[in-house]
């Protein structure tokens, strides 16, 4: 059995929307909340989200810009594996990987949706050290 691994995953970022939290359009010239963030392909894959095939964009003065959005350096939550698993991409297993959040997700949005995601993910850890558990691990 290969060694559990700690430190980064390998592999380049996709930006991806997250299925839970929320999304409010922009008021006036404040940037709205969004579900977007940056996330290593390798991770993406194992937890079944999809890369965002169409880049948001918003009008500058009459202009179409591509808007630079996805956090990856925000509050994150670190999911917490049944069993150790192999990440597309990087050498060994893997007990738990790092998920940004984004300004429209909150903890409670992420415990929900991996409590019934069905995804192998028995608890998230926040960043401040508080640890959410429902189901053992193998």
């Amino acid at each position: 059995m290969a060694t559990k691994k700690r430190g980064p995953t390998k592999g380049a970022r996709v930006l991806i929307e997250l299925p839970f939290g929320e999304e409010k359009a922009p008021a006036g010239k404040k940037p709205g909340k969004n579900k977007y963030v940056r996330v290593k392909q390798g991770i993406a894959q194992e937890l079944g989200f999809k890369p965002v095939t169409v880049m948001p964009t918003r009008m500058v003065k009459g202009v179409k810009r591509v808007v630079n959005i996805g956090s990856y350096r925000r509050e994150s939550v670190t999911l917490i594996f049944d069993k150790p698993k192999n990440i597309k991409g990087s050498t060994g297993t893997y007990a738990t990987v790092n998920l940004p959040l984004g300004s429209g997700c909150t903890i409670t949005d992420a415990v929900e949706y991996f409590q019934k995601s069905g995804k192998g993910i028995v608890g998230l850890r926040t960043s401040n050290g508080q640890v959410y558990r429902w189901d053992f691990e193998k």
